[in-house]
């Protein structure tokens, strides 16, 4: 090993150490058992932001039965939970597994690679808990009838990609480069629900714990791609660095498969023309700075019609 690498990896091996110790303070598994349906319930209350719904400004949805209007908003918080959990089980998950079972990249850190890894499968199992929990309390004190859906586009897309793939390092890399945009970006749903006192307040405390954990999500998966990529060849950074920003378009989707689902179980007034105008209209926003800045500290290029 050249000395410049031993220096890099053992930069990165005090760095992981360091994200470690701060995850026994910060991670909200460790703040003890956590019962957010605990929290009182305000029937008056709407159960998400209503400038987040990619229909907000339609004319049929603004001349819409305040009733249904407030109906839709609690499905709208269902239909973020389920994605999510969709994301920390179809797609976080099984990279955390891949480095856990297998670390990659320099042998001199793989304790401490394993290490957060594990940690960070252990946030994830308690978000899918919460979003479950969030889900069908809001569920049951709305008295509504949960909807199922399954073909998120993140999700759907990833399969797709991993089924083209000719190579066990490819599906690896793939798994990783999906997982680590996913949890390097931060959107809007995080920043505005997290912060927004007008909402239900387990779903504001949700989110809020949510969002503590994937702030270090992005620095535990950025120090991890930055371990790894510096030990790929030319042709496998090129693939990660295609397959990153991809992610983040998937990540913005819509998801206007999952409303019009949800309108069609409510036979919502004009949905087919809502869903027909919102396909591509008022994407979620998605923060991309901290994206560019790994794609930019890993050598990689950076798209440039990326404004953040």
């Amino acid at each position: 090993m050249h000395t410049d690498d031993i220096v890099e990896s053992s930069h990165v091996k005090d760095t992981l150490k360091k994200l470690s110790l701060l995850w026994r303070d910060r991670a909200m598994v460790n703040k003890g058992p956590i019962d957010h349906t605990s929290i009182a319930f305000d029937p008056e209350m709407p159960d998400f932001a209503e400038s987040l719904l990619p229909f907000s400004s339609h004319p049929r949805w603004l001349d819409a039965d305040p009733e249904l209007k407030k109906n839709v908003l609690s499905y709208a918080w269902a239909i973020y939970n389920l994605k999510t959990v969709y994301i920390e089980c179809d797609v976080v998950t099984p990279a955390c597994e891949d480095l856990i079972k297998s670390p990659v990249g320099s042998a001199n850190a793989r304790y401490e690679l394993q290490q957060v890894m594990a940690e960070a499968l252990l946030d994830e199992a308690l978000h899918t808990k919460m979003s479950v929990s969030a889900c069908n309390y809001i569920y049951a004190h709305r008295k509504l009838k949960p909807v199922d859906y399954a073909n998120f586009n993140l999700v759907t897309w990833r399969s797709r990609l991993l089924a083209q793939c000719s190579s066990e390092w490819e599906r690896r890399l793939t798994r990783f480069a999906i997982a680590c945009a996913s949890e390097t970006l931060i959107t809007d749903y995080l920043k505005t629900l997290s912060d927004d006192a007008s909402i239900q307040p387990l779903c504001r405390e949700v989110t809020r714990s949510h969002a503590i954990d994937e702030w270090g999500h992005s620095s535990v998966f950025s120090v991890a791609a930055d371990h790894i990529v510096g030990s790929l060849s030319q042709s496998e950074r090129c693939y990660f660095a295609g397959v990153v920003p991809q992610t983040v378009e998937m990540f913005a989707d819509n998801e206007m498969g999952a409303w019009s689902a949800v309108f069609a179980h409510m036979e919502f007034p004009h949905r087919e023309e809502i869903v027909h105008d919102s396909q591509k209209i008022g994407q979620i926003k998605v923060y991309r700075d901290s994206v560019m800045t790994l794609l930019d500290k890993l050598g990689l290029p950076v798209r440039p019609d990326w404004s953040g």
